[in-house]
């Protein structure tokens, strides 16, 4: 709920697929493998990032006492690609 409530314009983690917890004892008839892809990628068009570092950058905003920063994180042009490698930008 909070995801869609937010109204984020993208999603990113330091871990593989984003999830927390893959999941593994869902029935695949009824449930996604990857609910947050789901939800994100295909009901409300939110881009995820996985494996990114985030150390120095949650350091500095918990330092500076902020929450917000402007992202950037252009992908490369690959004609008929589904993902990308990015060189992300946190402006603070």
């Amino acid at each position: 709920e909070w995801i869609a409530d937010s109204q984020i314009a993208g999603l990113v983690a330091d871990n593989y697929a984003v999830e927390g917890l893959l999941g593994k004892d869902r029935d695949p008839s009824r449930h996604s493998f990857l609910p947050i892809h789901h939800l994100c990628l295909f009901k409300l068009g939110v881009p995820l990032g996985e494996l990114w570092y985030l150390h120095e950058l949650a350091a500095w905003l918990r330092e500076h006492d902020r929450s917000r920063f402007l992202l950037t994180a252009p992908p490369l042009r690959l004609p008929g690609a589904v993902g990308s490698p990015v060189t992300p930008v946190a402006t603070v």
